[in-house]
């Protein structure tokens, strides 16, 4: 896949309200998302016998799949697990229900619980355990049931 065909994608992405886009063609394969900030994407691409995670990730795409992210409602560090737990909340592919604590954010030692705002299968973690977050990042897409 070349640059011009990457270029026309990015701009198919930012003219629709999708928060992503993949394409396969031949042995290429490229997923471009939409960052939290405006205006910022970021493309992710491979190129020669493409994986059976990436067919996956590109039917995912290809069914339309509506999510609802969880965001961040305030600046900190975002932690899977709660207070004093080592386990991690949730997990990839978890059911969760309506108000279920999926993570938290520990700001000046201060740990606030993320919840889930609908009940529903947790179809991605986007922060990783222990990563800085600002107001507004998703954390968390789940897919309602």
């Amino acid at each position: 896949m070349d640059r011009e065909r990457i270029k026309e994608l990015m701009e198919i992405l930012k003219q629709s309200s999708a928060a992503e886009i993949c394409c396969q063609e031949g042995d290429s394969f490229v997923r471009i998302r939409r960052e939290s900030g405006e205006g910022q994407m970021e493309a992710e691409t491979s190129a020669g016998p493409v994986s059976q995670e990436a067919m996956a990730q590109t039917e995912l795409c290809g069914d339309e799949v509506e999510t609802v992210p969880v965001k961040a409602r305030l600046v900190g560090t975002f932690h899977l697990n709660q207070e004093g737990d080592e386990q991690p909340a949730v997990e990839c592919g978890a059911q969760v229900a309506e108000g279920q604590v999926i993570g938290t954010v520990e700001a000046l030692g201060k740990w606030t619980a993320v919840v889930s705002p609908i009940g529903g299968q947790v179809i991605e973690i986007v922060a990783e355990d222990n990563s800085a977050v600002q107001y507004g990042d998703v954390l968390v897409r789940v897919e309602p049931s």
